[in-house]
């Protein structure tokens, strides 16, 4: 009887919840109707329900930063901040109860990029509220989560180091007139591009030389600014900088594109032993990160006041997608083994108790134990395709020095021909002179 149970509870399904919801929300997305998106995703909190409750606030979150409402969109990533360090120490009960059936089973507590991000929404949220000091917390914050997911890894991961968020830390430090720090951002920044271009295919910002080199130039350091006019040919161009203009601000534009990658199966066949001096031919199934495709491929933004317009072509910072997948993969292995591990258990299982029912091979009783304990280990192996669905594919960053005043600002996207997809305008835009503002725009395309 005690036999029956196990295997009762060994084979009980253990799908992964239906999320059916995201086709309504990302129909929202489309058409920019980020509230009711949010709204579709309040309302389906019971769907989430408790082992999902990260994914809930990171989409709350998500989703009230694309509505401008960042106040309460970082009252969620608070919670899914709290929620990540919970289930970090999650209980043993709930990882033996994976190894019997599958990884759905557990509460999902994100891929390391996802809780990184968690932190960088967090600081555009601040930096749009024009809350420095708190959004160079929250970007200072992407750094020692990256240090603590590497350093519990044997291997270390490929992801070790947010670009952007290093780049965003330089940013601010200007706001507070912090110009040897922001060097020193920048400069990590710089390093941490050059391993973005080597292992995401994300070229260096060309904006990047541009700071690097008026920096290195406001701290007189002579010999690290001629080592950037060689590097930067065509930001050293622009040097010597004119006086700067007292009635002078700066607008910063992040642009997101696309939709982040989805989690599909990959199937491995491999070879265990039978118990009986033969193998038995094991199928284990786990996830892997696939893009969703985007029209986008470069992105323009242009400012304009009183018959004056300044344009600019945004630099790709951030290639989400791209971070997702090289991420996954680099702990694919952990995942494998585990799988393994786990879909042998099953198959040893299923052969006990078949033996202790029936020990005769030709009883039909056993044979049919045998078939059911293939047929539910077939159905109970799936992977864990949950993932952060509402992020975006792609961040994109410009910046404009413009005078003080009012402004028009148009935000345009294009495919690889040059075909204009999308134009979004936001007029009224306040320039106040020796401040910056952040402007947050997005596209699903």
């Amino acid at each position: 009887m005690r036999r029956w149970l196990l295997f009762l509870i060994l084979f009980f399904p253990a799908c992964a919840p239906s999320l059916k919801h995201y086709d309504r929300v990302e129909e929202k997305l489309r058409s920019h109707r980020y509230e009711d998106a949010d709204q579709i995703v309040e309302k389906s909190q019971k769907v989430y329900g408790s082992r999902n409750i990260l994914l809930y606030y990171l989409d709350r979150g998500m989703l009230l930063h694309l509505a401008g409402r960042y106040q309460e969109s970082n009252t969620f990533f608070e919670k899914a901040k709290t929620a990540i360090e919970r289930l970090y120490t999650e209980s043993l009960l709930s990882h033996a109860g994976a190894l019997i059936s599958n990884d759905n089973l557990l509460p999902y507590d994100g891929e390391d990029f996802e809780k990184v991000l968690v932190h960088l929404f967090s600081a555009l949220n601040y930096a749009a509220l024009e809350q420095w000091d708190e959004a160079l917390v929250e970007a200072r914050q992407v750094d020692a989560r990256l240090i603590r997911f590497n350093d519990k890894y044997d291997q270390k991961n490929v992801y070790q180091n947010d670009a952007f968020a290093r780049y965003l830390s330089g940013v601010l430090y200007e706001t507070r007139d912090e110009i040897n720090d922001a060097l020193i951002s920048y400069r990590k920044s710089f390093e941490a591009f050059q391993d973005y271009k080597k292992d995401y295919q994300t070229p260096v910002p060309s904006r990047l030389g541009f700071d690097l080199l008026k920096m290195s130039d406001a701290l007189h350091l002579e010999e690290e600014f001629e080592g950037y006019q060689k590097i930067f040919p065509k930001a050293a161009s622009q040097f010597p900088l004119p006086k700067k203009k007292t009635l002078e601000g700066e607008v910063v534009v992040v642009a997101y594109a696309g939709r982040s990658p989805v989690k599909e199966d990959a199937f491995l066949n491999t070879l265990i032993p039978n118990g009986e001096g033969g193998t038995y031919l094991l199928t284990v199934a786990f996830p892997k990160f696939v893009a969703r495709s985007s029209d986008v491929a470069y992105v323009e933004a242009s400012l304009a006041k009183e018959g004056a317009r300044l344009s600019l072509k945004l630099d790709l910072v951030e290639d989400i997608t791209a971070i997702a997948k090289k991420n996954l993969e680099d702990r694919i292995t952990r995942i494998t083994l585990k799988t393994i591990a786990r879909a042998t258990a099953k198959y040893h299982a299923t052969r006990k108790v078949r033996r202790e029912i029936a020990p005769d091979k030709n009883d039909p009783l056993g044979q049919l134990i045998g078939l059911l304990g293939n047929v539910y280990s077939v159905a109970t192996e799936q992977s864990d395709k949950r993932s952060w669905l509402t992020l975006p594919g792609k961040i994109y960053l410009g910046r404009l020095a413009l005078s003080e005043g009012k402004w028009d600002a148009e935000v345009r996207f294009f495919s690889p021909s040059g075909a204009l997809l999308e134009t979004r305008r936001l007029p009224g835009l306040s320039v106040v002179a020796g401040k910056k503002r952040f402007l947050l725009v997005h596209t699903a395309r």
